[in-house]
């Protein structure tokens, strides 16, 4: 059975005895981008009393991990963690901003928030059936890129990044069943000069 993932960041916010626990949740495609995200949240976020996480990644769900964040060991990350696994998610970072109001919850006070808020998250969230990808990275003359952009849509993928310089660069993701005929597709137009590309497998 395929896991879910979500198709866009989602948030959600509880308040419970004063302190206020915001849920965000993120698309990711790798433990690369989960600490590029991690990194500017720590740092839009640093007023915070913590930020707690996890993530999953990969079809079978093989990487997971989480960080209580200064919050007692066993009460933020891993029901944070439990929330996405019950839900049959991958593919997602989920981040807990706490703002704490005074007043201790204890160690089942703390699960019960951290747990609610990523509930309340995941159920805001748009979920679709997780998808791996093959990443491209292409560089073309002009005269290509409605044809490839046409293309990349065709076949269920994603254009990542555009650069206009010279010749246009294009970063896309391919669904992996998919790749072998976008593969197909850019060795019609290849040629120095008209386009290259190089493909790197990522989960």
């Amino acid at each position: 059975m395929m896991p879910y993932t979500i198709k866009a960041p989602a948030k959600a916010s509880i308040k419970i005895q004063r302190s206020e626990f915001i849920a965000f949740l993120f698309p990711v495609d790798d433990a690369e981008t989960v600490q590029n995200i991690l990194h500017q949240h720590q740092q839009d976020y640093s007023d915070a009393t913590h930020n707690c996480y996890a993530y999953i990644l990969g079809c079978d769900s093989e990487t997971q991990y989480y960080s209580d964040a200064g919050e007692p060991g066993g009460t933020a990350g891993k029901p944070i963690l439990n929330s996405l696994l019950r839900n049959e998610l991958t593919g997602v970072l989920a981040i807990i901003t706490r703002y704490y109001g005074g007043i201790k919850l204890g160690v089942k006070g703390l699960i019960d928030a951290y747990t609610t808020a990523t509930t309340m998250a995941v159920e805001s969230a748009k979920l679709t059936l997780y998808q791996e990808y093959c990443h491209y990275k292409i560089e073309t003359e002009y005269s290509y890129l409605d044809i490839i952009r046409h293309q990349v849509s065709s076949l269920g993928g994603e254009e990542e990044e555009a650069g206009y310089g010279e010749r246009a660069l294009l970063k896309v993701k391919i669904p992996i069943p998919a790749s072998a005929a976008f593969s197909e597709f850019l060795d019609g137009y290849k040629g120095p000069g008209r386009l290259e590309y190089n493909i790197e497998e990522q989960i």
